[in-house]
This record gives structure tokens, sequence and C-alpha cells, in this order.
């Protein structure tokens, strides 16, 4: 081996040991908000926010926690592992601390990077993005072999959404505006087809149309009473996904849903 190859290997594996490091220290330079532990979950929340928004957030917090448990994850002997929450205040402060943790910033309204369980959050946005990202690990704990349309599409019923005395109520949002223009345009994905889709499919080039459409698809199941028996059965089909396709047209008859979508409004 040339010297020249060794020492780019060398600064390679320097780098990738590195990042740990680095990720460490962008992120616990933010200050701890608090800590919520419910059930299997121990989320810390950390962030730059005012302390009445803190305090609320933290509730928020405790609020999704509970709900997502109660709805959909499995109880687990043993606790999972430490979840943190990074809220920000605003577009820059979430790409800087992205850029310092992990040189990249996939989205200005938040990420979760499951490899680092560390969620961030831009609450400037809108205070459903902490809801939206809260999620994504409290389902993969539960379901780590989740479909990326199952998991997208839970997360985003909680983006828009009420809390009240039972829960959460998901709400109609502008995700409708994709979904019409899809079905208009006569190119919205099958039922069948969003159940054999990829990760690279929801989140690629037409992610608009394939995030509407998971989210659709279990608001209209949500509104049937069904949706946490989905969930259970998907899980219990991990990694196949031509029974989980079987599950979910057996849930959803694709003209039924077609002919509900259409009659929505904003």
């Amino acid at each position: 081996m040339s010297r020249l190859v060794l020492v780019v290997l060398i600064t390679l594996a320097a780098t990738v040991e590195g990042a740990p490091d680095r990720v460490d220290a962008a992120i616990q330079a933010l200050p701890v908000l608090g800590t919520v532990a419910h059930g299997r979950a121990r989320i810390v929340v950390r962030g730059e926010v005012t302390a009445a928004r803190a305090r609320d957030a933290m509730a928020l917090v405790d609020l999704v926690v509970g709900d997502v448990q109660r709805r959909f994850t499995a109880r687990a002997r043993t606790p999972d592992r430490d979840i943190t929450l990074c809220l920000l205040p605003d577009d820059a402060r979430l790409r800087a601390v992205a850029l310092a943790a992990f040189g990249d910033t996939p989205s200005d309204l938040g990420f979760y990077r499951p490899d680092h369980r560390v969620a961030l959050a831009n609450l400037g946005n809108s205070i459903g993005n902490l809801r939206h990202e809260l999620v994504h690990p409290l389902l993969g704990d539960d379901f780590p072999q989740i479909p990326a349309w199952l998991n997208e599409g839970i997360a985003a019923l909680y983006g828009s959404a009420r809390a009240g005395k039972r829960g959460f109520e998901f709400l109609v949002n502008y995700r409708l505006r994709d979904l019409q223009k899809a079905l208009k345009a006569g190119d919205l994905p099958t039922v069948d087809q969003l159940a054999a889709s990829t990760a690279d499919d929801v989140r690629g080039p037409r992610a608009m149309t394939w995030y509407a459409m998971a989210r659709y698809v279990l608001l209209y199941l949500d509104r049937a009473g069904k949706l946490g028996e989905l969930y259970a059965r998907l899980r219990g089909a991990a990694d196949d996904t031509d029974a989980q396709r079987t599950i979910l047209t057996a849930y959803v008859d694709d003209a039924a849903f077609r002919r509900w979508a259409a009659a929505l409004r904003l």
C-alpha cells in the first residue's frame, strides 16, 4: 500500500471516529430544558427557547409520548435508550446546529438522526415540527423496520393535530392540496403502490405527493377507528412487503378512499 493511500485512509478513519465527538459537542452546547420519562421512553430536551416556551414544549413532549404509546407502541421490558430532542428558534439556528453536528441540513423544518438518536425541530416555523420529529424515534424504537410511508404518514398526522381530553385529534391540513392535485391529475399512487413504496420513493422527487397520500390514507383509517389496529398488523408483518400490501389493501378500498379524499375540504 502506498504512503499516500495510507495517509488518506488514516485521515478518513480519524474523521469517522471523530464524528460522534463532533455531534456530542454541538448538541451538548445547547442548554438542557428538561427531561420527560414516560413509559418506555426518556426524552432529553435541549434548545434555545424562552422559559415560557420551554415549559409549554415540555408539556407537549409528555402529551405526544403518552399519545403515541397509547395508540401505537407496545410495552417494553426495559426502557429504550435516551432520545435527545433539540428545539431551535428559527431556520438559521437549526441550520447552524445541524451543520456543526452533522455537516448537513436535510430540512429546515427538522429531522431525526437515528444513528445518533438526536432529533432537531424548528419551533420558529411551527410547533407541529416538534410533534412530527418526536414521533419518528418513538415509532422507530417500537418498529425498527417501519416502512417510510408509515413512519412519515404518522409523523405527518401529528404535525397537524389538536390536543384534547382523549388525546390528539388529527386535522385536515395543507397536504390536502397536494393530494387532490395528484388525484385530479390522475397520478396519485394507489393504496397498493403506497404499501409497496420504498424510502427513495417517499422522500424522492415526488415527496409531497407520497407524504400527502400516506397522511390521508392514515387519516381515513383513524376516522374509521382502525389506525392503531392497522399499525399493529403491519408491525407483525415487519420486513414482509407483500404481506403489508395485503394488509393495507384489506383495510383500505382504493376507490372508496379516493371518493373520500376528493370530498375533503380545508
